[in-house]
């Protein structure tokens, strides 16, 4: 019979007492904002807010060796863990339930706290204390919704010999990796709005505001594109659908607030550079924090049908639910009364940097609008007339393309514009041999290429972005006075946050050709095959040859062998279908080829009928695939360039 250890008990301790102090924290912000400010009042909150991060962040520790000791006395391991789970399943398998994820939100509440508050020692401290009003308020809510109705450390009696194991979609190492990463992306958006709140009660928006509130968006932002990068590559090699996106509710709930990052981060550079678009920046800030709220209440509550989504709990969505409703509504009240003391009207030229941002802003988030709008239609639908419905990829693609595909193009023209205003002719001299080589670029490609109109699209738009690119870094090269020869002591004056933004866009538009490519050029077949017949597929030919049966410690499976022939070499591939013992589950295991950027992809379901040796077979060729995750790769990789060149010159904030 297995002992109870009381590590659980530990982290539940520790919680209730971050809790406790998240409540009195609250009332210490209080007085030291708005009634006696003092810096012994100042101090308390720094350091009380360094001792909740600690306990935050060891409750979730607690709660980790707990499953690797595999304690089935706390019933969220009994739920989601086994003996025989491999290490790194037991360690990410915390993680993967509804209670365990919410531990983690709490501990990477704890992590930026506690960044928050070493960074910002030498600041303004009155201002400061009210960003700590703003993140106790989100910290005792949160928390308050684990302990009330999401409690990771609830004992059962007797304690099981076993645990029921955990989802096998779950058992990849993609899992130890992708939620925290995306994880890191929501709660980061803490610090944005906690920024928000504080300057709209300080009634102070400016340049140095600005300057202190971007790394903390680039790092939301870093955090949230690798999180929602390595999602689709896990969703892709692990469910075996055979493509990169679906439009699953909860991807949509994750591409929100990407969309509204990306627009602050925009937006904050205006405001950064000319003081301008003040209250915009407050209120991307405001309504992309309220959406990681809401992402949270649909998963949580189960509403919207999702491979994603957790158990539905009605009284988990009610709170989150409330929780929403108060602290957006409140943000929102509050901006609207503080609007006119915060926003001075400066005037720009829509031909000007500031005026391109602003209408990239504009298709930004028009488009979030529009996924928010098909997410949520199947929810008010039912609501209003007891039907299910779905809202697919065709809506999608028709009304957020043609929102999407003006902002990119609109980018080259933004990357090479200047602030203020411009001047015509200078402006189409810098642009002109730019857009010649583009459309030049642009008929070689319809010239020699086949392919639907996305497709030429996508190239389009991938040739502008890096012609728009190199004419820019050209430009600030060029010694203008000797018939623009270029002076390479230029390229060392260039700040390296520039060139994070350069390569952020190059890795735009690798995304982009990736996507064009491989949509317009996919490849397919789904059919029923018996051992020893053949598909072809694009320029590969796919015999099914046999099927072997597999044992494994934690799972039984049904190994699929293709031999795969090209230009006449041989390739072995091989597809599986495994049953995991713990739960009885069944999961797919794609067999992919790699040949450079492109994929070959298989996919072996079980017989139909039973015992007929017909089996549901599914290839794909996707050419150029790969570049979709290093296109968003690189992307991030932008972000820290630009976050390494402040971090150099001016500190973290």
């Amino acid at each position: 019979m297995r002992s109870i250890n009381m590590i659980g008990e530990i982290g539940l301790i520790l919680l209730i007492f971050a809790f406790v102090l998240s409540i009195l924290q609250i009332a210490t912000s209080i007085n030291t904002c708005f009634i006696n400010f003092s810096n012994f009042n100042y101090e308390i909150l720094r350091k009380v807010n360094l001792i909740i991060c600690f306990f935050l962040i060891s409750s979730f520790i607690t709660l980790i060796i707990s499953y690797v000791l595999s304690d089935f006395s706390i019933l969220n391991i009994y739920n989601n863990s086994h003996t025989n789970k491999p290490l790194l399943y037991k360690i990410s398998g915390t993680w993967g339930n509804h209670e365990g994820s919410l531990l983690m939100w709490l501990a990477l509440l704890g992590v930026y706290g506690f960044f928050l508050t070493l960074f910002t020692k030498n600041n303004n401290k009155y201002f400061i204390s009210k960003v700590f009003f703003t993140t106790n308020l989100v910290n005792a809510g949160f928390i308050g919704f684990t302990l009330f109705t999401s409690n990771p450390f609830i004992r059962i009696n007797p304690i099981p010999e076993e645990g029921n194991g955990l989802n096998p979609v779950l058992q990849d190492p993609g899992l130890a990796f992708h939620p925290p990463l995306l994880y890191l992306g929501y709660v980061g958006l803490i610090i944005p709005f906690a920024y928000s709140i504080a300057a709209l009660l300080e009634e102070k928006i400016d340049r140095d505001w600005a300057k202190e509130i971007r790394p903390w968006i680039l790092v939301s932002w870093i955090f949230l594109t690798l999180g929602i990068t390595l999602g689709s590559f896990w969703a892709y090699y692990e469910l075996g659908w055979g493509g990169w996106w679906f439009w699953d509710p909860v991807e949509n709930i994750s591409l929100l607030p990407w969309l509204l990052l990306t627009a602050l981060l925009h937006s904050n550079r205006v405001t950064e550079k000319r003081d301008s678009l003040k209250s915009w920046t407050i209120l991307l800030s405001i309504i992309a924090f309220s959406l990681t709220l809401l992402g949270t209440f649909i998963v949580r509550s189960g509403l919207l049908t999702s491979v994603h989504a957790f158990a539905s709990d009605p009284a988990r969505g009610i709170y989150i639910l409330s929780f929403l409703f108060i602290i957006t509504s409140a943000s929102l009240i509050l901006y609207i009364v503080k609007y006119d003391k915060i926003e001075n009207n400066v005037k720009f030229h829509l031909a000007s940097k500031e005026g391109g941002l602003l209408l990239n802003n504009i298709f930004l988030c028009s488009s979030a609008v529009t996924i928010l709008i098909g997410t949520l239609w199947p929810l008010f639908v039912e609501v209003a007339t007891g039907k299910d419905i779905s809202v697919g990829a065709p809506y999608f693609n028709l009304v957020f393309l043609p929102l999407i595909i003006p902002a990119i193009f609109a980018s080259g023209f933004i990357i090479n514009i200047n602030w203020k205003n411009n001047n015509l002719d200078g402006f189409l001299r810098k642009i002109g041999k730019a857009f010649a080589i583009f459309i030049f670029f642009i008929f070689l490609t319809i010239f020699l290429l086949e392919g639907p109109i996305i497709f030429y699209i996508g190239v389009a738009m991938f040739i502008w972005l890096l012609v728009s690119i190199m004419n820019d870094f050209l430009d600030k090269v060029s010694n203008k006075k000797k018939s623009r020869l270029l002076k390479l002591k230029k390229v060392f004056s260039i700040p390296i946050s520039t060139y994070g933004m350069y390569i952020a866009h190059i890795g735009l538009a690798v995304f982009i050709l990736g996507v064009a490519v491989s949509d317009s050029g996919k490849k397919y077949f789904e059919g029923i095959l018996l051992e020893g017949q053949e598909v072809k597929v694009a320029q590969y030919t796919i015999l099914f040859e046999k099927v072997i049966e597999k044992r494994e410690k934690n799972w039984i499976a049904e190994k699929g062998q293709f031999l795969v022939s090209l230009n006449k070499k041989n390739i072995t591939m091989h597809a599986e279908r495994r049953v995991y013992l713990d739960t009885g589950m069944p999961t797919t295991e794609a067999g992919i080829y790699r040949n450079i950027f492109s994929h070959l992809y298989i996919v072996m379901g079980q017989q139909q009928p039973i015992n007929s040796g017909k089996r549901i077979v599914r290839v794909y060729f996707n050419p150029f695939i790969v570049l979709i995750w290093g296109g968003a790769f690189l992307m991030a990789i932008g972000g820290i360039i630009s976050i390494l060149d402040r971090k150099r010159k001016k500190g973290f904030v």
